[in-house]
């Protein structure tokens, strides 16, 4: 991989006193490694730009993989008075906010459609899926839109391709429905449709990650892996289908999807097809909410129900209400949970994490801190109201934790715990 080119800029830093004849690019490489060892990940951005010799020393730091291995969250969107290629890092651990310069296309263009292991998941506008990391600047393509198994490239009258065709599946035949019209979207549109979840098995630069889409129409799941050409549909059954989220278990090196009636999959995309297996079986047909599933810090499975409504004369969506629960594999029922043990959950977007108030004392413990992620919404205004709150279990009230929530428009923002890549650069 070629050396990655880090750029960043720290918001409202407080200007250090005069030290008149000290030449700070001068310190001693030793220490200047052994400091960003133990800087948060945002401040390392800023540091890693002072001058070339810092460059090259946070350069060392991170191939020795030494910079911090759990760094706060970070809420990442597009600042209207900066550059279009610049992301904007909010941690919530200083309060600060920080700024990154992305590889084109340029970031304000891009659809934030996940996060994890470090990485951004973005689309661009011609829906074409992207992976990220705004630490090392390295990017990574996924196969095109069209190699998903109900995706073709429209063309015009004159036979200029002009967007794509969507068609219908059907879980029965494992077949397009040939008795509907596909949908005619545009470029653009078509990452609306493609990629309402994305979930990665691992860090995309280790040679060894498994991404999984979750996709309209009728919420199907595909996956490639990380150098594939096309998309594989996950079709074992005629249940697999209206699924709400993902989650990827290292311990098991299984992918654990959630139906909208509560419905658990486990599915094991290691050997040459892939295999499923029904974890819970909800005996419900009930869809009234949308669902997220969550391993605990303890390895257990949890569900997350999270119902919206609607204010301002039905402007902004938000969140209602939010209950979560245990899955009892033994007695195959669902067990509601009210106390997270000193801990904080982070859902949007992003792949859901647990964080620590021991760690973060500036985090509200029993907490769901949650970000829009409502596709529809999103899509049918994107310039409106993004939600960014915390969610207390104990007496069910919230936190509306930014001010500026209301500008964060496009891209939609998400929850993000940055990473530097361990290994050659």
């Amino acid at each position: 991989m070629e050396e990655a080119s880090v750029t960043g800029e720290l918001l409202e830093q407080e200007a250090p006193s005069s030290t008149s004849g000290v030449d700070w690019s001068q310190l001693p490489a030793d220490l200047l490694v052994c400091i960003f060892g133990v800087l948060e990940v945002p401040d390392v951005f800023s540091s890693g730009v002072v001058c070339r010799a810092w460059h090259a020393n946070f350069l060392k730091a991170r191939r020795l993989g030494i910079c911090s291995s759990n760094p706060g969250p970070c809420l990442v969107f597009s600042s209207g008075d900066r550059d279009p290629s610049v992301a904007t890092l909010h941690s919530l651990t200083t309060g600060k906010n920080y700024y990154v310069t992305m590889p084109d296309p340029p970031f304000r263009t891009r659809y934030i459609v996940g996060s994890s292991h470090g990485w951004l998941i973005t689309a661009d506008e011609r829906s074409n899926l992207l992976l990220v990391n705004p630490a090392t600047q390295a990017q990574i393509p996924m196969p095109p839109p069209e190699t998903i198994a109900n995706v073709r490239i429209r063309c015009n009258g004159e036979g200029v391709p002009h967007g794509y065709d969507l068609f219908k599946l059907d879980m029965s035949s494992r077949d397009f429905d040939t008795e509907t019209e596909p949908d005619d979207l545009s470029w653009e549109e078509g990452r609306f449709y493609f990629y309402t979840r994305v979930v990665l098995s691992a860090d995309p630069s280790s040679g060894n990650c498994t991404v999984m889409i979750l996709h309209l129409l009728r919420n199907l799941l595909f996956f490639a892996r990380v150098g594939d050409t096309h998309w594989t549909w996950i079709n074992v059954n005629e249940l697999c289908w209206n699924y709400h989220d993902v989650l990827y278990n290292d311990d098991d090196r299984l992918f654990y999807a959630i139906r909208g009636n509560g419905d658990v999959h486990a599915i094991n995309t290691n050997g040459p097809s892939p295999i499923l297996r029904v974890v819970l079986d909800a005996k419900s047909s009930l869809v009234d909410c949308a669902k997220y599933i969550v391993l605990s810090e303890l390895g257990d499975l949890l569900q997350v129900w999270r119902y919206h409504h609607y204010v301002n004369n039905n402007k902004e969506r938000r969140t209602s209400e939010l209950v979560v629960y245990k899955v009892d594999l033994v007695e195959h029922k669902l067990v509601e949970l009210k106390d997270f043990e000193g801990h904080a959950l982070f859902i949007g977007f992003n792949s859901s994490f647990f964080l620590r108030e021991e760690d973060f004392p500036m985090l509200t413990p029993n907490s769901v801190y949650c970000t829009d992620d409502t596709v529809t919404y999103i899509c049918h205004s994107r310039f409106g109201f993004r939600e960014v709150s915390a969610f207390h279990l104990e007496d069910s009230s919230f936190t509306d934790l930014l001010p500026i929530g209301s500008r964060l428009n496009w891209p939609p923002p998400v929850w993000f715990r940055p990473s530097f890549s361990k290994g050659p650069l």
